[in-house]
């Protein structure tokens, strides 16, 4: 999936990036959550139901 120089752009403002130290970090947690989402949604599909997600009233 091809990202346009426009969402790049926008993608650097919004988390003030300004170093390749900066990119790496940014780079880690995207990787994080995606897998993240990625496991939970095949754990999902595997046992055929969503994890309870508790609520805090």
């Amino acid at each position: 999936m091809a990202v346009a120089k426009e969402q790049i752009r926008q993608i650097i403002s919004q988390n003030n990036i300004s170093s390749v130290a900066d990119v790496y970090s940014l780079l880690k947690e995207s990787f994080k959550d995606i897998l993240q989402e990625l496991m939970e949604t095949e754990l999902d599909a595997a046992l055929g139901y969503e994890k309870i997600k508790r609520v805090i009233y």
